[in-house]
């Protein structure tokens, strides 16, 4: 029998101290409510990385993407502005980006020809003519928030989140020393399909190294795991792992 989402989210107190903390209970994982609520609350009203600068550098570049169970297409117009679009066309919301990367000055949609520029205005309708109360030029792609940091390409579905950085809070502070923009290049796309609950893939970063000994023993032989530290912020945790120094 299905339960009500209120009564599942009521199992879990995140103000328990830790030392009468459990984990999260296990409908949290696999009740269809659970995941519609996290689809709507957590994925399509917070920043999330769907890419990299190095993928739409020059004018044109565009990937697509997927977020909350939305289809996305990040593009570079022809003015050099970056943008974030529905993958989706306004006519019969077909998918108007059929490729995984590439370049171009238009979208052109393969059901019926409508197309857009890469900076989301229409440019042409397939041929509809006499009707009133249709008007071309208001039929942008339907844009969503974009932003960038350290070469990595965040959006965001809600139109009304905060800016990227404050969203980010602590995290820019602590990650500067490793001076991503400079050192991570843009190598590969590659798509890995995970059969499991999203969470149960954030909890595996999350156990302090609990899992290493015994999952990964090379690993294990190269880091003082006893040293291993977390520290939690609003909406980043910080692992430091030091590594055995060997004479």
């Amino acid at each position: 029998m299905e339960r009500d989402v209120r009564d599942l989210l009521n199992l879990y107190n995140p103000h328990d101290p830790l030392d009468h903390a459990w984990t999260i209970p296990s409908p949290w994982y696999f009740d269809p409510g659970i995941h519609e609520l996290e689809q709507h609350s957590v994925f399509a009203k917070s920043w999330q990385v769907v890419g990299r600068t190095d993928q739409v550098r020059d004018r044109g570049n565009f990937f697509t993407a997927d977020l909350a169970g939305e289809p996305l297409v990040v593009a570079r117009g022809d003015d050099g502005q970056l943008r974030g679009f529905y993958n989706v066309c306004r006519h019969h919301a077909a998918a108007v980006v059929t490729e995984a990367e590439g370049c171009a000055k238009q979208f052109r949609c393969p059901y019926h020809g409508w197309t857009y520029g890469n900076d989301g205005a229409r440019e042409r309708n397939g041929g509809i003519r006499g009707c009133v109360q249709f008007r071309p030029g208001e039929k942008r792609a339907c844009a969503v928030k974009v932003d960038t940091w350290e070469n990595f390409v965040f959006v965001n579905l809600d139109g009304r989140a905060v800016p990227l950085l404050e969203f980010l809070g602590e995290v820019p502070e602590l990650v500067a020393p490793l001076r991503l923009t400079k050192k991570l290049k843009y190598f590969d796309r590659r798509v890995y399909t995970l059969h499991c609950n999203w969470k149960v893939y954030v909890d595996n970063y999350l156990d302090g190294g609990y899992h290493v000994p015994h999952a990964h023993k090379g690993l294990s032989s190269v880091i003082e795991y006893t040293k291993y530290t977390i520290e939690n912020f609003e909406r980043a945790c910080f692992a430091v792992q030091p590594a055995l120094i060997r004479l």
